[in-house]
């Protein structure tokens, strides 16, 4: 009983030495991922409409939010040749996060709070 006792801590002690170097491996390309992709994240964000737009427009019809993803952005326009009318033109536009007019200030904390840092206060002599 001892001696399989032993051979598990063993085990367990390799086991817990692979996790610690696999953490490490994950960390380091992690950062690597982090330094090709230049450190620079991009977020979109669409006011609401002030009321003036709202009494000329009628919302934003020409800006598309695909559900289930907040990273994308469509915009639409009718083309319009004359009196010719053409099929839609399609934008899609990407991004590392899209907030739309509806999204509140704390939405948009909440996403980036941890991309924040803040420096200390170095008093000045």
């Amino acid at each position: 009983l001892r001696e399989v006792e032993e051979a598990q801590r063993t085990l367990l002690g390799e086991h817990e030495e692979r996790i610690h170097l696999l953490e490490m491996e994950r960390r380091r390309l992690h950062n690597d991922i982090q330094e090709l992709r230049g450190n620079i994240r991009v977020f979109c964000r669409v006011r609401p409409l002030l009321p003036e737009e709202r009494e000329r427009q009628r919302g934003l019809p020409h800006l598309h939010f695909p559900p289930q993803d907040s990273h994308s952005i469509v915009l639409t326009r009718p083309d319009e040749v004359g009196r010719e009318r053409r099929a839609e033109l399609r934008y899609d536009f990407s991004f590392d996060r899209v907030f739309p007019p509806a999204a509140s200030q704390q939405d948009i904390f909440q996403e980036i709070q941890l991309l924040v840092q803040v420096r200390p206060k170095i008093p000045h002599p």
